[in-house]
């Protein structure tokens, strides 16, 4: 026997979960709730407790009919709830005042959207839409209306007249966007809280947006480079500035660590020192005198996405040679090691035969402990890490790697 207050809470739960679906017409109604009338045993063992239930169900003020049947007591047959009946989405909305906020949020909201944008798809958003707080509806509302006005505005997204919207707002948001404005493709909506790359490019891109340049960290090393940089050791600048350099490195290293960079305050000629970029293949390899140097060394964290990262910068046809990106560097300094994230590929196929083994090593540790291996190469002690680099520095050969793809073919 079903009490009053056990039935509301479970539609309550009910509607938060089904909501959405109901929003869009889906869904059987009238919705009948079955109240667990009292069986013949109980009818027969305690028939003052059944019809207290029953009296309990007679004050229900709630939303829904109850539906009564006629049972056999000891003492007659008498009426007993059976059901509660609720004819549409509003009455269930209607057991708690937050879930009647909601409905009634919900469809004021969606009755606006499809009304001011008869093309946009909903599968899948309506909650998102419906819990932003109306800050950031109103925000998404004047940002769909201003791009639907302006597809190919080419301006950045800083200069647009929405206020309160930036890079980090359009990435929480990017699949509300996109479906509001008929696009399809929700691998353009980066995943919050991810740096710009390659899906927010696209993504300004669809938008009509212009897409700020993405600085790269650069080290100069060489005194006799550093003379076309009015004598900067340490500047920014994109792939673009830096294929406009007259005088070339020879040596590069690719650092995915920042303060590593700077570390180097010594100077080695012909070499330059790119970090900071996390894991921006595309963008080194835009470089064209990465692209022609004799010397690539790449030093990244022991994990699996920086093994991904070689193969791919390989892919490019940079031949890089790594430094402590194998198991044992990983054995060595295993007791720095976090966890981390884990292999995201089946196939990492530009790889030597030592940073296999160091791949494999951390797959089978990913499926075994249900998470990634990392080991950060500023935990690295310095006095350690810095004479391989430099033997590194030196050129230890490129690695002996079978390319599958053509150089500046991509990955």
């Amino acid at each position: 026997m079903r009490r009053p207050e056990e039935v509301i809470s479970s539609l309550a739960d009910r509607f938060n979960r089904d909501y959405p679906a109901w929003a869009r017409g889906q869904g059987t109604w009238p919705l009948r709730v079955p109240l667990g009338p009292p069986t013949t045993a109980q009818r027969s063992a305690d028939p003052v407790a059944c019809h207290a239930w029953a009296d309990e169900w007679r004050a229900y003020s709630g939303p829904g009919e109850v539906e009564h049947a006629s049972m056999r007591f000891p003492t007659g047959t008498h009426d007993m709830p059976k059901a509660l009946l609720l004819r549409r989405p509003r009455d269930v909305a209607a057991v708690h005042p937050d879930t009647g906020q909601t409905w009634e949020r919900c469809g004021h909201r969606l009755t606006m959207l499809e009304r001011a944008f008869p093309g946009a798809r909903f599968t899948g958003i309506i909650r998102r839409i419906t819990d932003l707080d109306e800050g950031d509806y109103q925000r998404l509302v004047g940002a769909v209306t201003w791009l639907r006005a302006n597809p190919a505005s080419g301006m950045l997204l800083r200069q647009l007249p929405i206020e309160g919207i930036g890079t980090k707002w359009l990435s929480r948001h990017a699949q509300l966007v996109l479906a509001l404005l008929e696009h399809d493709d929700p691998g353009l909506a980066p995943e919050a809280g991810q740096p710009v790359g390659q899906s927010q490019m696209r993504l300004f891109e669809r938008l009509g947006l212009r897409v700020p340049p993405e600085l790269i960290q650069v080290t100069v090393l060489d005194p006799a480079l550093r003379t076309q940089l009015a004598g900067m050791r340490h500047l920014a600048a994109s792939a673009d500035d830096l294929n406009e350099w007259r005088e070339r490195p020879d040596t590069v290293v690719i650092l995915e660590n920042k303060e590593t960079g700077y570390a180097i305050t010594d100077d080695h000629l012909g070499t330059v020192v790119l970090h900071g970029q996390g894991l921006s293949v595309a963008n080194y390899a835009r470089i064209t005198w990465v692209q022609d140097a004799g010397t690539v060394v790449y030093w990244g964290d022991i994990d699996a996405p920086g093994l991904q990262f070689v193969s791919d910068l390989r892919g490019y046809g940079i031949l890089a040679t790594t430094v402590m990106m194998d198991t044992a560097t990983l054995d060595r300094f295993r007791h720095l090691a976090t966890e981390g994230a884990g292999p995201q590929r089946v196939s990492v196929p530009r790889l030597t035969e030592s940073e296999r083994e160091l791949y494999d090593h951390l797959a089978d540790y990913a499926a075994t402990h249900d998470t990634g291996l990392l080991l950060e190469q500023e935990r690295i002690p310095w006095e350690h890490a810095y004479p391989q680099l430099l033997t590194a520095m030196k050129g230890l050969g490129v690695p002996e790697v079978t390319l599958a793809v053509g150089k500046g073919t991509g990955v």
